[in-house]
């Protein structure tokens, strides 16, 4: 008989219950190994490693995952994040005192606050797109046409938003402003691994994403995509016209220091671990899907998006035990081996579950039952 734990291959506690693929990601054993590997010989010889094999190498993982991405490998460059992809396209544009700048509300956090200082210095104005619950995609492309004026100087996109985990229409809503020149910076932290991209077709003036998450890579490797300039964060070698390669993008952005590339040069064998995992990568991308809106559906309560805005999350409304908060309300889980994001969304809590190819629908069950012994319940 088949004893196997769908967690066997992943690096995961069995003893853990984890539906929060969505925030931290998670590995299979053979990518870690794989980044231990490429670590270990970066320290058996670190000037060999770093003049005569790094960039080569660089260059290698880039090409694969530009190529996963939909785009070429000379317009991405390797970042430790989504957040810093983000502040690197900020750095980049010009506000001038009265210029708009245009989000929706559930834009990430730490997006917000450098949104927020980013206005604050230049003298500009956010222009916050509001995205009721339940979610209507038509409905955010009509607020969105309505909140650009001749003022408007860029706008800053979710792909797959982070607290309520909706899909927007990006090939729909890039186009209003492109239309006018206008620059657009898509936040992609959730979405390489859990939709397909084609980021050459979606036309984002700046998109980043995160390796992390969906595509299982090892911490601390992201993304950015850019096709316009960008003005580094950290000044290095590459300021030398003389210096590396012959693409600007690269030479400025690849090396800022010494650091560990591990986690970059391990994300092509990530992409490939992850797809012979679940049967390729079309097959993954229809499973955890399929499981995402299965897990919604055996959990019950209000839905708050069409099939079609919904990923490998799910964000589902929380009634919370009268006198806690969504914080305590997380820890408490944690505190006893679940992994599971409560969101305190304004006006309501929220429930979000991820889908990767370790969970499994009695989980939803299983979360049911947890939260009713907790005094909570989808509502």
């Amino acid at each position: 008989m088949d004893t196997a734990s769908p967690l066997d291959r992943w690096a995961l506690d069995p003893a853990v219950v984890h539906l929060n693929h969505g925030s931290f990601g998670g590995c299979l054993r053979t990518v870690l190994d794989a980044a231990t590997a490429i670590r270990a010989r970066m320290e058996a010889a670190p000037m060999k490693f770093f003049v005569l094999e790094w960039q080569d190498e660089l260059d290698r993982a880039r090409t694969d995952l530009a190529a996963f991405v939909g785009t070429t490998a000379e317009h991405l460059v390797f970042v430790p994040g989504a957040t810093t992809g983000v502040a690197l396209a900020l750095a980049a544009i010009e506000l001038a005192a009265g210029d708009e700048v245009v989000p929706t509300s559930p834009v990430y956090p730490a997006c917000r606050y450098q949104l927020a200082r980013l206005a604050e210095a230049r003298g500009a104005k956010l222009v916050f797109v509001d995205v009721p619950l339940p979610f209507d995609p038509d409905a955010l492309i009509e607020r969105i046409a309505a909140a650009i004026t001749s003022r408007t100087k860029l706008a800053l996109l979710d792909h797959i938003t982070s607290p309520t985990a909706l899909v927007y229409p990006l090939a729909r809503l890039i186009p209003l402003f492109s239309a006018r020149s206008i620059p657009v910076i898509v936040d992609g932290a959730h979405a390489p691994g859990q939709l397909p991209l084609s980021l050459d077709a979606l036309g984002a003036t700046y998109y980043v994403g995160n390796n992390h998450k969906w595509l299982c890579g090892p911490k601390a490797s992201g993304f950015l995509v850019a096709r316009a300039p960008l003005r580094p964060l950290v000044t290095s070698h590459g300021a030398n016209p003389a210096y590396g390669p012959t693409n600007r993008l690269h030479a400025e952005l690849d090396w800022s220091g010494s650091y560990d590339p591990a986690p970059q040069l391990a994300v092509p064998i990530a992409i490939a671990a992850v797809g012979i995992e679940g049967g390729g990568w079309p097959a993954v991308y229809a499973r955890n899907h399929a499981l995402a809106l299965a897990l919604r559906e055996r959990l019950g309560g209000t839905l708050l998006a069409p099939d079609s805005s919904i990923g490998t999350m799910a964000a589902l409304p929380l009634e919370l035990p009268a006198g806690v908060t969504p914080h305590q309300l997380e820890r408490r889980l944690l505190a006893e081996g679940w992994e599971v994001p409560i969101v305190d969304f304004p006006g309501q809590p929220l429930v979000r579950v991820s889908a990767h190819l370790y969970n499994t629908i009695d989980q939803a069950d299983a979360l049911g039952r947890k939260l009713h012994e907790l005094g909570a319940k989808v509502c």
